[in-house]
């Protein structure tokens, strides 16, 4: 795997987390997935060590890394345990990056330093039975009373949201229709009228707490109000970031776990009198797995250091999000053909693999949705190779 001109900090950074991914999370994968139970006593262990909120700056207590030092931390976890590389998004995903570049002085000393100790997970929560892609189409209503915000609705697959404190919730806030007509407020678990509703139990992921979110008249303080009706692009933006810092290194991570099962598997399982590597047919698929995460790694680290520069465009994220996508289902199914009926059983991690990235590609806007956006980019002339 090369560094791709990674600076000595950053090599740093990705050994760290693989030492204590490798020690506390990948040893439980796989209970974690049998059990659904959200661990978030590796949260703590990430915590201890310096590794929550790390983008936050230093002013709220955070390191202020950057997406692409995000982006390798995320990685390494998730090739060991990815329902705790999707927990991490409660740390140093879309909800507090939020608060940072859109929230007030108050919402950022409030929650912030919370965050960074490991204190507070924060859920984000966008879709609904009727609205998934399409954000102009959210339903769950915010109406202003007196000092309040009355909320009633209900969302869904809100990951962490069993374990979560606090809840960006996005909401319409007024009978404009379409985007014009969302905003977004905080939302404290703790608030009347607000409650986690049943687990949602998918193929993959098993242990991130997902859950669906139920409004009752549930009253939010006016304070909380994050995003105001309208603001939806600049809440894009940020999202930009969000989507290449979690998404992509996520199926990055078990692809490359899985590749690596596959090599190991392959010089140890004898066929016809030989290992399986020795035959042609093996080596082209190991081939053909290095090339797409070789691809997919960089890809995925220039969109970030584009970001990082500055320089960043949505296309980036929506390239990176969709080739990392497609190209970890193919990774892991080949690693699984490998396998045999070995990769089939729940013995081995390779099945677990299969289902865990298999979902990447519907969450954090669907590849459909990042071909739409990048043909956008192309025919509206903005985009340049």
């Amino acid at each position: 795997m090369s560094d791709y001109e990674l600076t000595e900090e950053q090599r740093m950074i990705r050994s760290s987390v693989r030492a204590i991914a490798e020690k506390y999370f990948k040893p439980k994968a796989a209970e974690v997935d049998k059990t659904r139970r959200p661990p978030v006593e590796n949260i703590k262990i990430l915590a201890e060590h310096g590794f929550t909120g790390t983008f936050i700056p230093e002013e709220y207590g955070g390191a202020g890394l950057k997406v692409l030092d995000n982006v390798l931390l995320v990685e390494e976890i998730s090739r060991c345990c990815a329902s705790t590389a999707i927990l991490v998004g409660c740390t140093d995903g879309a909800t507090p990056r939020t608060i940072l570049h859109l929230g007030t002085e108050a919402q950022k000393r409030k929650y912030l330093p919370r965050v960074v100790k490991g204190e507070l997970l924060c859920g984000w929560s966008l879709s609904e039975p009727n609205a998934g892609s399409d954000i102009g189409n959210i339903q769950c209503r915010a109406v202003k009373e007196g000092d309040n915000y009355v909320i009633n609705g209900t969302k869904l697959w809100c990951s962490g949201a069993q374990v979560c404190g606090l809840f960006l919730v996005l909401v319409r806030l007024d009978a404009t229709p379409g985007l014009k007509g969302v905003g977004a407020l905080l939302v404290d678990r703790d608030t009347p009228g607000f409650s986690v509703g049943k687990h949602l139990d998918l193929i993959g992921f098993r242990g991130t707490g997902m859950a669906e979110l139920v409004f009752e008249n549930c009253r939010v303080p006016a304070e909380n109000l994050l995003l105001p009706a309208g603001g939806m692009v600049k809440l894009l933006k940020v999202f930009n970031a969000d989507r290449i810092a979690t998404n992509p290194p996520v199926c990055l991570g078990i692809a490359q776990a899985a590749f690596e099962a596959a090599v190991a598997y392959s010089k140890e399982r004898v066929q016809f009198g030989k290992p399986i590597a020795e035959q042609q047919g093996i080596q082209w698929k190991l081939a053909d797995m290095a090339i797409d995460l070789e691809a997919s790694r960089a890809l995925l680290y220039r969109a970030a250091a584009r970001v990082d520069s500055g320089h960043g465009t949505a296309i980036d994220a929506s390239i990176a999000k969709t080739y990392c996508n497609e190209a970890s289902r193919r990774v892991t199914d080949q690693a699984m053909q490998i396998f045999g009926a070995f990769g089939l059983s729940e013995e081995f991690p390779m099945e677990r693999m299969f289902r865990d990235v298999r979902g990447m590609s519907v969450g954090y806007g669907t590849t459909e949705i990042q071909r739409n956006l990048i043909a956008k980019e192309i025919l509206d002339g903005r985009y340049s190779a």
